[in-house]
């Protein structure tokens, strides 16, 4: 059995915390260590993680000055004594057989990466199915950055998956902006020689209105931006036949910055250069068959008015939130 070192990065957790970490150690397999990086937290969450140290010798604990997930990430690789490494955020939880099921995929298939399926999380009744398994498979690692950047099967998070430490050797997240998956993944994907992918979902990724995915902060959004442009811009230099699936990936995170950006509130100049880069790829989207539909009816109908869809979105997101916090 291969040591596995699971991280999970902390920021003011306290009502999620220990449900995290107890479902991490009531894991199925047991040869793994759990680190937790405390990112300067300021509310009763430093305290909970320490009492864990006490009774159980895998869980490690880091307490350090905020300065943000990616750091904290970065840190904990560093940290990492195990052959394989994992991220869990700290507001989620896993299924007794998450790592098992990981582990399983990468024998399987000899993989770099394993990548398995989750749930979406709007209360705890969700958790009660059964979780099944549809799809088991593998890829070269280029045929699943493609795959990632198409968004079939993959989202650019680094939870859900297990990863080979030694593709951190080349790998990490950016420091000091926000966003930093998408600055992160593709660029693991690539490196790997083969990834193996089960859609049995054994994370649980709650949803709630605090989290990234309702975040309308414009600082995240530049962020978010800057690193989707730097990923073309990165294809572009070393993995040229996959540009398509990056110039469809960048066309999705312009119109989800839509979505969480005010028509007449929201920041002018980032707006600007979203619409330009619409128009710069709307043709490209709309002819390239492997792109989703939704992108490819998103592509043509911005032809005709990029405002309107801009409208469109924003008051979908804001329904979306609203019924959230409800």
């Amino acid at each position: 059995m291969k040591m596995i070192s699971v991280i999970v990065p902390m920021y003011n957790a306290e009502e999620y915390i220990d449900a995290c970490v107890e479902s991490i150690l009531a894991q199925t397999y047991k040869n793994f260590e759990l680190i937790i990086i405390d990112d300067g937290s300021t509310d009763r969450s430093s305290l909970m993680i320490d009492s864990y140290t006490y009774n159980d010798e895998r869980v490690r604990i880091v307490h350090r000055e905020n300065e943000g997930a990616a750091a904290a990430r970065n840190i904990g690789v560093k940290y990492a004594k195990g052959d394989y490494v994992c991220f869990i955020d700290a507001d989620d939880t896993v299924d007794s057989t998450y790592l098992s099921y990981l582990a399983e995929l990468i024998a399987e298939y000899n993989a770099d990466i394993a990548i398995c399926g989750y749930k979406n999380v709007f209360n705890e009744d969700c958790l009660e199915s059964e979780p099944v398994e549809m799809v088991r498979k593998s890829m070269t690692g280029i045929e699943a950055m493609e795959d990632l950047l198409y968004q079939r099967h993959f989202m650019s998070v680094p939870w859900g998956s297990l990863s080979k430490k030694k593709l951190w050797d080349k790998v990490s997240f950016p420091e000091g902006t926000k966003a930093e998956d998408m600055g992160t993944i593709y660029k693991l994907y690539g490196q790997a020689s083969k990834v193996a992918f089960g859609d049995k979902p054994l994370y649980n990724y709650f949803q709630r209105s605090d989290n990234t995915m309702f975040s309308t902060s414009s600082v995240r959004n530049i962020d978010y931006f800057k690193h989707s442009r730097k990923m073309v811009n990165y294809l572009a230099h070393n993995y040229r036949e996959s540009l398509g699936a990056g110039y469809s990936r960048h066309f999705s995170t312009c119109f989800q910055i839509l979505s969480e950006t005010g028509v007449t509130t929201g920041n002018k100049v980032l707006t600007t250069a979203v619409y330009d880069d619409i128009r710069k790829l709307q043709y490209r989207v709309l002819h390239d068959s492997k792109a989703k539909l939704r992108n490819r009816l998103a592509a043509g109908l911005s032809m005709v008015s990029i405002k309107a869809m801009h409208m469109m979105l924003r008051a979908g997101y804001m329904y979306k939130k609203s019924k959230l916090r409800k």
